[in-house]
């Protein structure tokens, strides 16, 4: 059956992990004003005194014209969006791909076996989420789903919302609790940045690459550079004047266990720093905004990316000259 020739109970199904929850009530936010958008967070009394997994099946399976799926490696695999999997697949065998939109939330995963190579898929990372929310509402359309214009009274009540949501954010930004989660996600950095460490030491022979770590720093070296990051949080009670700093530098810097140990034999010189606030965004959660690109945000998971990345890129100055040994001077 021709899908523009239907109709549907909601004109988008967004389905996502746990993780991912924040970003998809982001998009929910801004396509309720234009098309009915089911969220199951937001759906609670759509769902209220049926069979939860049916309803979750008959959802995707059924009731929606177009689905979009937020997808990361682990999607498919938990307890909902396994079932949200198996209607998936089950639509496509009786109408083929022009109703699924994948949108990949993290660069780093692989979309499923079953996916098509042809399948247009948008990386969020990437492209943002101004582009993916268009992209979601020309691909509704395209499938037959009106576009509803947004009424004042709509409109007053989603301002409403967001009001509420930026008083929340200056509240979290101001408190003992936002200090707790930006020095919890500055531990995560570390964690993620030691593990991305581990693996490129495991796949490569000739790159030496020194790799240590304390509660609240780390430190990349391969002896003639190196990257230190670590987290400055001024006060117990706001974020205020606090930021993640992260420094490169031409000579060794020891590493945290190494220190009392050891002595460096040159003092090393900064040849940049680079500077990112913690902040919060509705489709990020806890993130990190860069000081130089006020407009760019960071999960922690992109930071010790961008981290390795930085290393990497000052190693391949050094051995191409463009960074003369200090003993040079």
């Amino acid at each position: 059956m021709n899908i523009t020739n239907r109709d549907y109970r909601y004109d988008i199904a967004i389905s996502f992990l746990q993780q991912d929850e924040l970003v998809a009530l982001d998009l929910h936010e801004r396509l309720t004003p234009n098309f009915e958008v089911f969220v199951y967070s937001k759906k609670q009394e759509d769902l209220a005194g049926t069979d939860g997994t049916e309803s979750f099946r008959k959802a995707f399976r059924e009731d929606s014209r177009l689905v979009v799926v937020l997808y990361r490696d682990g999607w498919g695999k938990s307890p909902w969006t396994r079932v949200e999997e198996g209607a998936i697949s089950d639509r496509f065998l009786k109408e083929g791909w022009d109703w699924l939109l994948f949108i990949m939330v993290d660069s780093k995963s692989t979309h499923p076996p079953w996916l098509p190579e042809t399948r247009i898929r948008l990386s969020l990372p990437d492209y943002g989420i101004e582009q993916a929310i268009g992209a979601i509402k020309a691909r509704a359309q395209e499938i037959g789903s009106l576009f509803h214009k947004e009424d004042a009274v709509e409109r007053a009540k989603r301002l409403e919302r967001q009001v509420a949501a930026r008083a929340e954010r200056k509240r979290l930004l101001g408190s003992t609790e936002g200090v707790k989660a930006a020095e919890k996600e500055a531990r995560e950095i570390h964690a993620a940045i030691a593990q991305l460490a581990d693996e490129i030491k495991k796949s490569t022979s000739d790159l030496k690459l020194l790799v240590g770590s304390s509660h609240d720093q780390n430190v990349l070296t391969d002896g003639r550079v190196s990257v230190i990051i670590y987290f400055l949080s001024k006060y117990v009670n706001t974020l205020e004047n606090s930021f993640l700093v992260i420094r490169e530098m031409n000579g060794r810097i020891l590493l945290p266990q190494e220190r009392g140990r050891y002595m460096a034999s040159t003092e090393p010189k900064e040849l940049s720093v680079h500077k990112f606030d913690p902040d919060i965004k509705s489709d990020k959660g806890w993130c990190w905004r860069s000081q130089l690109d006020p407009k760019r945000y960071y999960t922690s998971g992109d930071i010790a990316d961008y981290c390795i990345q930085t290393f990497l890129n000052l190693v391949d100055r050094a051995d191409r000259g463009d960074i003369l040994p200090l003993d040079h001077f």
